[in-house]
Order: C-alpha cells, then structure tokens, then sequence
C-alpha cells in the first residue's frame, strides 16, 4: 500500500515550529507550558517514528533491513503517542489552575500511571508476540488485536478529560472551553480517518492542528503579558487569584513594593523608568530561578510585583524574599542611571493565612503603608492575628459593612467660648463602630474611604444626619449658634453640593446660619474653581465657613484671604508644641495676623488648663487671644442625647 507521508510532515514542521516558540518565550517554568513542552516533543518524536515508518513502508523497497528501520519507526510513533493524551490530561488540570486535585489524590496518580504503564508494556511485548502490530521483510503492515489496548487507553484519557472540562468548566473562560472542547471531534475525525483510509496519514496532522488551537487560544489568553514589564499582568494575577481560592487550591503570594517607584519614575523619566521595570521582572526572575523556585511573575501597578508558587510551604519562599530584599538595597545600573530602590517585601499563605480574594488585594496594595516601619521581610501569618493591622488591611470591607449595617453615628463635641465663658456651638464628628472589631478612629476610615470613593456615601450621611440633629434640637434654647462638621475634598467639587444642602435645610426647617462648614486645606485646593464657586453660593445663602487643620500646610494663607471664612481653627499640633519657644514665637504671631485679618480663632486638642490660660491671654489681651476652645479639657465628643443632656446642664448652673 502506496502512504501518503506529506501529512506527517506538515505536522512535524508545525510541531517544531510550536515548540521551539515555547521553549524561546522562557515559559517553561510554569506547569501548564512545561506539560506542553512535553505534549508537542512526544508528537514530534511519535510524527517521526510515523515519517521513518511510512517511507520505508512505501518506498517499494523489502529486506531485513528495512524492516527493522520500518519496526523502529513503528515503535517511535507508538511509545511516544501513547504519552500525547496522558500528558493532555495533566495539562487540563494544569492550566485550570487545578493541579492540586490531581496532585493530591492518589487514586488518580495511580490511575495516569497504570493507564501509561500497561500502553508502554503493551508496545514493548510486541517486541516478542507481534500482537499490536507486525512488519514484515516484505515491509507488509498488519495490526494485531493488542493494537485496542491503545485505542481503550486514548478513550479512557478523552473521557477522563471530558468529566475535569465540564466538571470545572466555569474556571476558563468561553474562548478556551471551546477550543478545549474542540479537540475531542479534531482528533477522532482523524483517527476515523486514518483507521478506514490507512494511506492517508491524518492523526497527527489531527493533533497538529490541535496544538495550533492551543497557540492561538488557549496559550494566547493565559498569558497576557505586560508589553512594559515583560511580567504578566495585573488582570491575569486577579484571575489566577480569584481561581486559586475558588478551587482552594494552595498557594504562596510574594508581594514585592517598589516603595519609592514615583520617585524613580521622576528621577529616570518615563522611557528609562519603563526599561527599569523590565531590568526589575529579568532580576526578580534570576533570583527565584537561581533558588529552582518555580513561580509566575506577575506586575500589579504602581512598582509592585508578585510572585504566585504552587506550594504553601512558607519555607521555600522565606529564602527568596530575604535574597530579593538583600539584592535590593544595593545599587543598581538602570542604562545610565545608578538608583537604589526602597522595597517591602509580604509573604502570605492562601488560603490557609487568607480565603478571601479583596482582603489578599487590599493587602498587596496598603501593607507597605500599614506596616511601614517593618524593614524586613513579612510574614502575614505572624501579623494578621493583630488588631490594628486586620483594621488597616480590612478597612475596605469595614465601611462597606457600616454603610449597609449603620455601623456609623455622629458625636458632638462642644467649643467653649473663653470671652463669655460658655459654650457657644459644637463639632460634629463621624464614628465607626465595627460588630467585629469594634471602635475605629476616623483617622483610620476616612483616608481610606477618600481614597476609594466611598467618601461621597459618609458624607451624605453626615449631612443628612447633622441637619436632622438641629431640626430636633432647640438650639436657642441650648444656647448654642450654630453647628460645624467637615467637608471632604470629595464632597467640595460636587456639582450638585449647593442644590443638595440648601434643599435639606428647606426639608428639615432650620436656619443656614445654624450650619458651619469645615474646609481642609486639601478640600480647598483640590480644584479651586470648583470649591470657590460652591463656598461662595453656600456663603451667599448665610451658611458659615471654617478653616480646619491650620498649620498643617503652606498654602492656608492664601485659602484664608480667598474664601469666606469666618473662622480658622488652629491645629493641635500648635498646641502641642507650646512650649516650645521658637513655636511661641510662631503662634504668637500667627494669632496676631489672624485677629489682624478679623477672623474667629479656635484652638483644638485643649487639655490642660495651663495651655487654655496661654492661649487666651496672649499679650494680656482677651481681644489677641484665642476666643474659642475644644478639647477635652471642656468635654469629650459624646453622642446626641449626652450632648444636649451636657450643655442642658450646664445652662442650669
């Protein structure tokens, strides 16, 4: 019978063409490339064996000779192709991320074993009973009835990795599902093929062809590289994240920060910052493979990496990280720059330290910033038991959970007005009380929920609440002018800012001079235009404004003598600092200006009597001094019916 052999050669040159492209994309040290590294070599000696079996077969030639060369071939194809489909099963639960479930079941180990060991015993018996197959010195081929021990083994594999494609089929997406699927109907309308037309070679251009949906498909969408760092990227991290602990499956994350990454980016410009990055994913990658220790390399923004191992074995990781954090405080060559990097580096244990895929995010992104002063490498297992830092590291989840649960409530706290010698208004301050871990300070909450844009939602809780608050109070009666609580730099560039508080104070029936508002500096200056049309409309319908945190940065002066503001409250670092006399000096003066300038001086973080007596009579003078004070040497912030019970009390006396 006269083969046609252009087919094995089409999928040879395929074959070596895929895999030569593997092996110099340097994936082999992930598990899924590795097994296709191993699937595409297996077909390339198996299309080999076919290519050395059908030309002598038929090249009209007969003798000894070639049919021992026509038997080799014969056994090249069959030894190696018996490994094509056990290999595909491995790379199934490899490259969804569910290797453990194979690793970790001895019966499935022993069965890919058995099933590969009885086709290998299988194809050496023929070596003494020719009952798979038998050339002979007429290079004749006649199959033997063992050759359905092969055809059994490939059906076992194909139904094995049938049930792991629609048992996990929800951890790839549609694209890959698909091809994988496609490669059932490929490779049987091959082997049918060949099996009823044996001189058209088609099973391993039918495997060829699979391997090319592989490439196109499957392999393309698991690895999306970041074009800059050579690393992959942040949305393939969140996606194997996500499936690891979906499928808990163990793993060790390495969170690696570039602490100082902007001011590299500044100091290299943006080119050369791009080709340090790439410099960062080559080092990073040098030392895990110099410790044989194989994970994926991922880059997250911002300067950070991550390294994701298949191995909870916090043990194998240690010596790394403590060699990348070593080899980072040396200087290092970036084209022509000499620059030294600032790293923190964060080990943690899935799901055994973390199960939950935003607080292993919230994590990677904050724990350089929430365990700023730990120099050396961190163990999460040795920190996450700690109070304050699963507040800082969970902070996210946290207001979400006050916002949906009422978890947040006002308190007030009263300022005292020295020159009458009562108390003349209040601060209303925001509070966080968490069912599982209790009190958090807005010093916590607050930066974060500014940073997430949760800050619009606590906000309008605030307003909402406050306004409610005076609407229910007599608050001439209690003596009291008006009420001042803070608005975020958030809250201040809203279009519709004016529109929503005028029409609550319509809906609530209170008076406009009944409300201060709070600026920071950063409230101020975040987008002057913006804040300076909405304070100015505010201030022009009678509604009060104070200066917060004066002190704290270089450019209140300028927001004083801009906007309307009746009343600039000295920060408590001012008094924190009073006896200090080059500080005196300094405040002496600023309250001199600020009088000067006709504006209403608070103090905050009043605690002594001491520092109230300085204060307010500076240069003898009550009219120089510091009129209004809080503290807690008036009065802690305390809940509304405490505050009205407080200052009813004290009108009494």
């Amino acid at each position: 019978m006269n083969y046609i052999v252009s087919f094995d050669v089409v999928a040879l040159v395929i074959l070596l063409i895929f895999m030569i492209y593997l092996i110099a994309q340097r994936q082999t040290r992930d598990r899924s490339n590795s097994i296709l590294i191993l699937m595409l070599a297996v077909s390339v000696l198996s299309a080999i064996g076919e290519i050395v079996f059908v030309a002598m077969v038929s090249s009209g030639l007969s003798g000894h000779g070639f049919s021992i060369v026509a038997n080799a071939g014969k056994y090249l194809y069959f030894m190696p192709h018996n490994m094509i489909f056990g290999f595909y099963v491995l790379y199934t639960y490899a490259s969804f991320d569910i290797w453990h479930k194979f690793r970790n079941n001895r019966i499935l180990v022993g069965l890919w074993w058995a099933i590969v060991i009885i086709g290998q015993v299988t194809a050496l018996s023929n070596l003494f009973t020719h009952k798979v197959f038998e050339i002979g010195d007429d290079l004749v081929y006649h199959r033997g009835y063992l050759i359905g021990i092969f055809y059994m083994s490939g059906f076992c594999y194909a139904v094995w990795t049938f049930i792991v494609l629609l048992r996990y089929r929800e951890m790839a997406n549609s694209s890959r599902r698909v091809t994988l699927f496609l490669i059932y109907p490929i490779v049987l309308t091959s082997i049918v093929i060949q099996y009823i037309f044996p001189r058209y070679r088609a099973n391993m251009l039918g495997l060829a062809i699979a391997f090319t949906l592989f490439m196109l498909v499957v392999q393309r969408s698991e690895y999306q590289k970041d074009l800059i760092t050579g690393a992959m990227n942040i949305d393939t991290a969140i996606s194997r994240i996500k499936s690891a602990l979906k499928m808990e499956k163990p793993v060790t994350l390495t969170f690696i920060k570039i602490v100082n990454h902007g001011n590299l980016q500044m100091y290299l410009g943006q080119d050369e910052y791009a080709g340090f990055l790439h410099m960062m994913t080559d080092f990073l990658s040098g030392i895990a493979h110099k410790h044989n220790y194989p994970v994926d390399i991922y880059y997250l923004n911002n300067g950070l990496y991550a390294f994701m191992a298949d191995e909870d074995d916090i043990n194998l990781a240690i010596p790394v990280a403590e060699d990348i954090k070593e080899s980072l405080m040396q200087e290092m060559i970036s084209g022509e720059f000499a620059v030294r990097t600032d790293a923190r580096i964060c080990l943690v244990r899935c799901p055994e330290d973390v199960d939950e895929f935003s607080t292993i995010f919230t994590l990677a992104t904050t724990f350089h910033d929430t365990m700023a002063d730990y120099k050396d490498v961190i163990l999460y297992a040795e920190h996450k038991n700690d109070r304050n830092f699963m507040i800082r590291n969970e902070i996210g989840d946290i207001i979400d959970r006050a916002l949906e649960q009422g978890n947040l409530y006002m308190c007030y706290q009263p300022i005292f007005s020295t020159l009458e010698n009562r108390f003349v208004s209040a601060e209303a301050l925001i509070r966080l009380h968490d069912d599982k871990y209790g009190d958090i300070p807005p010093g916590v909450f607050i930066p974060m929920a500014e940073a997430n844009g949760r800050i619009h939602a606590i906000g309008d809780f605030v307003l909402h609440n406050v306004l409610d608050f005076i609407s229910r109070i007599d608050i001439d009666r209690l003596g009291l002018r008006y009420i001042e609580f803070n608005l975020s730099a958030s809250q201040c560039i809203e279009v519709d800012l004016v529109d929503k508080i005028m029409n609550l104070i319509d809906e609530k029936g209170i008076r406009p001079s009944n409300i201060s508002l709070e600026l920071t500096e950063n409230a101020a200056d975040i987008n002057p235009a913006i804040v300076d049309a909405n304070v100015w409309k505010l201030h022009d319908a009678g509604i009060r404004f104070a200066l917060d945190d004066y002190g704290t940065g270089y450019s209140n002066i300028k927001r004083v003598t801009s906007l309307p503001v009746a009343q600039v409250k000295l920060d408590k670092s001012f008094v924190d600092e009073i006896d200090n006399p080059q500080m005196w000096i300094v405040i002496e003066d600023t309250i001199a200006m600020l009088k000067e300038m006709g504006k209403e001086i608070l103090v905050e973080g009043v605690e002594t009597a001491e520092t109230a007596g300085k204060l307010s009579e500076i240069d003898a003078d009550l009219l120089q001094g510091c009129e209004l004070m809080q503290g807690f040497l008036f009065c802690r912030p305390l809940p509304e019916e405490e505050f009205v019970k407080f200052i009813e009390d004290r009108l009494e006396n």
